[in-house]
């Protein structure tokens, strides 16, 4: 059986906010805050929804993504999970652990990697000595560290720099330098926020596949929250969207492809000039099972078009193809990315 690393039930979280009718018309450019505490416990209404019973459950080993608009509820639901905010409905565990009663058991058990990559280092430090100095604050033993922080540069590709200032290091280089200190305590779950922002192209494809090793070659649960939807559709194993504090979409990028928009459309590219039997073929094509509609391109090539439902199989079209002799130069496939289904399930 899975095991399960992560999991939310019912989970709500509210933030008590300060409306006009509570400060009696008086301070303007209060008005929207947060009040007072006797304004916050005796003002029921005046709340902002943040998290409404989500539910989740993230697995080990595996790369976990959640999407969702400014203001979703994102944020929060990190921040329960790290212990920084309680909640005030439902229950959080990571690892087990009870995010309320058991926050310490929590924090040795889960390792966020958030906000910019420079903050904490030493910037006139080497690379070395600036995770020995976190080895140090983590109490790790002196043997254990060394050979620690050895491993670690050389999984991350750093060792060829671990006697380079800080100072030096390009973004990218200071990404894998701020997972080498998440990873000292070899901790179980890993949460990133926006873990490749701000790295170029080449910088940000290298760190995914070290979110992808992790997760597949040392089994460590990572979880991240994007607004880079081709990201989480390359390297996420699961994906949620979170709107309006709830949790509206949860599975695989290719059942949710299947969920919102079944149809798959394939462009057969023909080859050579199209001759009088075309029009009874596309009538064959018409008649298959699952075939939503078939139409014809014309241009420096002839297309056929062929938009499908889940009922169709692919052999079918590759019998009547045979069966006919179509020169076929090539074929195309279309389905819905992620970012067209997260806008999708959205909007609804």
């Amino acid at each position: 059986m899975t095991e399960v690393t992560i999991e939310t039930v019912d989970l709500v979280k509210r933030y008590p906010i300060s409306l006009r009718g509570i400060s009696g018309g008086r301070h303007r450019e209060y008005w929207g805050r947060v009040g007072g505490f006797k304004e916050i416990f005796t003002w029921k209404k005046g709340f902002i929804q943040a998290l409404n019973k989500v539910n989740l459950k993230v697995y080990r080993g595996e790369v976990f993504g959640l999407l969702g608009p400014n203001g979703a509820g994102k944020t929060t639901l990190i921040k329960i999970l790290c212990t920084l905010v309680l909640p005030d409905g439902g229950e959080a565990y990571v690892n087990g652990y009870n995010v309320v009663k058991q926050s310490s058991k929590v924090l040795r058990n889960l390792q966020a990697v958030l906000g910019e990559q420079h903050r904490g280092f030493e910037w006139r430090l080497n690379l070395k000595d600036n995770l020995e100095f976190y080895a140090t604050l983590y109490g790790l033993p002196r043997s254990y560290a060394k050979k620690r922080i050895e491993e670690l540069l050389e999984f991350m590709g750093l060792k060829d720099r671990s006697n380079d200032m800080y100072q030096r290091l390009s973004t990218g280089m200071a990404r894998k330098l701020q997972l080498c200190r998440a990873l000292l305590l070899d901790i179980p779950i890993l949460l990133f926020d926006e873990p490749t922002a701000g790295l170029d192209p080449t910088a940000a494809t290298d760190f995914r596949q070290l979110l992808r090793r992790l997760a597949k070659s040392e089994g460590k649960t990572i979880f991240i929250s994007t607004h880079n939807m081709w990201e989480a559709q390359s390297i996420c194993d699961r994906v949620a969207i979170i709107n309006k504090g709830e949790i509206i979409a949860c599975d695989t990028t290719e059942n949710l492809r299947r969920y919102v928009s079944p149809e798959k459309h394939y462009s057969l590219i023909l080859d050579g000039e199209p001759d009088g039997k075309l029009k009874r073929i596309i009538d064959e094509f018409e008649g298959l099972n699952g075939v939503k509609d078939v139409s014809l391109e014309f241009g420096s090539l002839t297309k056929i078009i062929v938009k499908t439902d889940e009922n169709f199989k692919i052999l079918d079209m590759m019998n009547l193809i045979a069966k006919h002799c179509l020169n076929v130069r090539d074929m195309e496939t279309y389905e819905p990315s992620l970012e067209e289904i997260f806008i999708k399930l959205v909007k609804r």
